[in-house]
């Protein structure tokens, strides 16, 4: 997936490209990675979605990027709008929110320092109730964050309602990452430029059901 990367960051394959000095993006990375592709129907992540999001969970995103020294998503956030909101008060501890949707982070190089640029989150968030801060330095927080550390080959998931983020890469070295973000039917592919978007017929030719049912091809249902 590396090589996959670098190719497309380099010539016109793959997807729309966003390349900053600080991170180099490729969306629809699976348009011009078959490696990308595989990872969709790859177990026990894909069976894990089935079992937490819904049975007829589909891919709705997959970006690769590189994060030299210096880069990196460094402020907090969340991938959605709160699914919740805390008025008044602390946040209730009987409530449990339905995924819609969840990120696995794959490390493509190794993450085994925090330098290195890990994923950084504060575990339970998604029930706070409550937007990220932007900035976590100084707050109650900050002793609750995590550092996912791992070899490449490691994958980080995370609910889109956490509080995250892509830590800065202090290293010398450039970190590479692709993403794969399971959703709900009901929740439609973040496809750049999203209207009008049609899948290469040479990403699905050859895929199996349950393939061909995570790259988008869902049945029937409510709405449509």
């Amino acid at each position: 997936m590396r090589v996959d990367l670098d190719r497309m960051l380099a010539g016109d394959e793959g997807g729309t490209k966003n390349i900053t000095p600080t991170q180099s993006i490729v969306m629809r990375a699976f348009e011009g990675s078959p490696a990308n592709v595989r990872l969709f129907d790859l177990d026990p992540i894909a069976a894990f979605a089935e079992a937490l999001v819904a049975p007829d969970c589909h891919v709705v995103h997959n970006n690769s990027f590189t994060t030299p020294h210096g880069g990196g998503l460094s402020t907090w956030h969340q991938d959605d709008a709160l699914h919740y909101l805390v008025t008044e008060g602390e946040a209730p501890t009987n409530v449990r929110l339905p995924v819609m949707f969840f990120t696995a982070n794959y490390y493509l190089t190794d993450v085994t320092e925090i330098g290195h640029g890990a994923t950084e989150v504060i575990p339970g968030s998604h029930l706070f109730g409550a937007p990220s801060p932007e900035v976590m330095t100084g707050t109650q927080w900050e002793p609750q964050i995590k550092y996912n550390l791992g070899p490449a080959g490691s994958v980080v998931l995370f609910n889109n309602q956490v509080w995250h983020r892509g830590g800065p890469n202090t290293s010398d070295r450039t970190r590479y990452m692709t993403q794969v973000t399971y959703g709900r039917r009901m929740i439609g592919h973040k496809y750049f430029p999203f209207m009008n978007y049609e899948m290469p017929e040479h990403v699905y030719r050859d895929a199996n059901p349950r393939l061909k049912r995570l790259l988008g091809f869902l049945p029937s249902g409510a709405y449509g």
